[in-house]
């Protein structure tokens, strides 16, 4: 979160494909530095090299790249980018069992390696769309003859984009919808393992469950988002979020939160190519990547007190995840108003229209 405006004037000066080769080896070097760690003074660099490593080759790559091939099928076209990083979650499961049979270090160099060989490998064909290119926007043909298909579109400069009430609304959605997600993310496997008893390959498969369902709720919003408001539809993303995460604060066995990841999975994929959807569809291609940083930026404060609170709310009520739960639920729900009321900002994108 703390790399994210960085990596957006990176993005916007020099493109996708040289930033996403810096990132893929700086998370492969975080890794690789993580497995030889002993002393917490070894590890903080390593979580440095990563986090900003993984935000100059994840998702804020991909989304910048997409958004300049597509206009009609802009959120779909996303969504579909996104599946690749479910698809990296359903190797969690993996991952644990790894751990298990040959250690956390044995585990980690060879991640290490994997990220470093398939990341600069599939990295030759991330780039964005030259102006000039010969391919139409959408893949779509215009028969010779036919006059150009005309399109609205407008680039706000991201000093005016970030001084807008809209902004200041999607962030302020951000905020409330990382407070529930990242809290859902990180205490997952730990609620399903030690309050439900399951094993640890048991409870490392509710997040795998999780991430799967995600597949259904990302091809979803992609197709809504293309047809109604963005807005409306990143609104109702949060609603199946919130119910999953409700029902883990019912659970009593460790089915129920096999049933309550696949909805709170579904919410939170459908959320993932929205979410930064609203910036491009608000403020136009120019200053993407600045303006997707920045609101990063603040959100990432919302993710921060999710995953604090919830472990405190945890800690003080003796292991009872059932009130941390129920505060993640509320806060799914509170992030739904504030994102109905983001609406595009009308008159900045008449004044910057192209």
């Amino acid at each position: 979160g703390l790399a994210a405006p960085w990596v957006g004037m990176a993005l916007d000066q020099v493109g996708p494909r040289r930033l996403v080769r810096w990132g893929v080896l700086m998370s492969a070097s975080g890794v690789l530095v993580l497995s030889f760690t002993h002393e917490v003074w070894q590890f903080l660099p390593a979580m440095v090299l990563i986090a900003v490593g993984s935000t100059a080759s994840g998702g804020q790559i991909g989304h910048h790249a997409v958004a300049s091939w597509f206009r009609v099928r802009r959120v779909r076209a996303m969504s579909v980018m996104t599946l690749g990083g479910a698809a990296g979650g359903l190797f969690s499961v993996v991952v644990a069992v790894g751990v298990e049979e040959i250690g956390w270090r044995a585990t980690l160099r060879i991640l290490s390696a994997c990220i470093c060989v398939f990341g600069l490998f599939f990295s030759r064909w991330v780039r964005a769309r030259p102006a000039d290119h010969h391919q139409p926007i959408d893949g779509i043909e215009v028969p010779e003859g036919s006059p150009p298909q005309s399109a609205v579109e407008w680039n706000v400069p991201h000093r005016e984009a970030v001084r807008s009430v809209a902004f200041r609304q999607i962030v302020l959605f951000n905020m409330a919808a990382d407070f529930a997600r990242l809290a859902y993310l990180t205490h997952l496997v730990a609620f399903v393992d030690r309050d439900l008893g399951a094993a640890a390959v048991a409870a490392g498969s509710t997040l795998t469950i999780s991430t799967a369902a995600s597949f259904a709720g990302r091809l979803g919003a992609g197709y809504f988002a293309d047809r109604f408001p963005v807005h409306r539809v990143a609104a109702a993303t949060m609603v199946p979020f919130a119910l999953g995460v409700g029902l883990l604060a019912l659970a009593t066995a460790p089915w129920h939160a096999y049933v309550a990841a696949v909805l709170a999975g579904i919410g939170f994929g459908a959320s993932v190519p929205v979410r930064p959807a609203m910036y491009v569809e608000y403020f136009g291609l120019a200053d993407f990547g600045r303006i997707m940083g920045m609101g990063r930026l603040t959100s990432t404060t919302g993710g921060f007190l999710g995953v604090s609170l919830v472990g405190l709310m945890v800690d003080i009520s003796d292991g009872n995840y059932s009130p941390a739960w129920t505060l993640v639920a509320c806060a799914a729900m509170v992030s739904v108003p504030l994102v109905l009321l983001a609406r595009p900002p009308i008159e900045l994108q008449e004044r910057h229209r192209v």
